[in-house]
């Protein structure tokens, strides 16, 4: 079973307001029958508002590794990166890794 080692903040940057947030983080998802053992990924959780103020600078956001998000809650949160990965479970490990690429920068893609 894969479970989520660690989840690491790297990057927040909050506007003027609560609902304008943009933050960055790592995940450290691997077998839970193994210690150490883990695969390296990465995301960024914005806000819609974040997002907008970013298009208007002319900027074009590519979605891999966005997950948009109107408010800030870490259980909500935590919650939606369970169900991810336990989608992407697979009895291979590098293809359940290579399943969770999908929706997170994996470090092995980089």
């Amino acid at each position: 079973m894969l479970i989520i080692k660690a989840l690491t903040k790297v990057y927040e940057d909050w506007g003027e307001d609560i609902d304008d947030f943009y933050i960055t983080y790592s995940i450290d998802i691997g077998p839970s029958e193994i210690n150490g053992a883990s695969g390296m990924f990465s995301f960024e959780l914005v806000s819609p508002k974040r997002l907008d103020r970013m298009t208007d600078q002319g900027d074009i956001i590519i979605g891999h590794g966005h997950f948009i998000a109107k408010d800030f809650n870490e259980n909500t949160l935590e919650a939606t990166l369970n169900r991810i990965i336990n989608k992407c479970a697979d009895n291979d490990i590098n293809k359940a890794y290579k399943n969770l690429s999908a929706y997170f920068r994996w470090e092995m893609d980089e």
